[in-house]
């Protein structure tokens, strides 16, 4: 199963999964323009954790 990008966050930075307000407030933005790229990360400003880098988020997909 391949993880959302949102399931990535979670497993880089586990405390967002107690922060939802950040998703909803406008600090971490989460986008799909619906154009075959799929989701991306529209705007970050958290205020103590720092973007994660694409060698991250690649690094936490699933092969079959």
């Amino acid at each position: 199963m391949t993880m959302t990008l949102y399931d990535k966050l979670i497993a880089i930075y586990p405390e967002l999964a107690d922060q939802q307000q950040v998703f909803m407030d406008g600090t971490i933005i989460l986008q799909n323009d619906s154009n075959g790229r799929g989701d991306y990360i529209n705007a970050w400003s958290h205020p103590t954790l720092s973007e994660p880098t694409a060698e991250q988020l690649t690094a936490l997909e699933v092969t079959p």
